[in-house]
């Protein structure tokens, strides 16, 4: 195998292994803000319930004096 060559595959492997490395890592990290995303999502839903329940309430409240 000529020299070149030898020195060519050690420079070229190292990166592709690099690429395939983060490449998986990009798509866990997409994959885990999407996850993010929808529990969020959920959370802010039921905020929005919660704030609604007590608004609710306090008018209860409020009219009840």
């Amino acid at each position: 195998m000529p020299t070149w060559l030898v020195i060519l595959l050690a420079v070229i492997a190292p990166g592709g292994i690099i690429t395939v490395v983060l490449e998986k890592f990009r798509r866990q990290n997409n994959r885990d803000h999407a996850t993010n995303l929808f529990l969020l999502r959920k959370i802010d839903k039921k905020v929005d319930r919660l704030d609604d329940r007590i608004d609710d309430h306090m008018e209860w409240h409020a009219h009840k004096k």
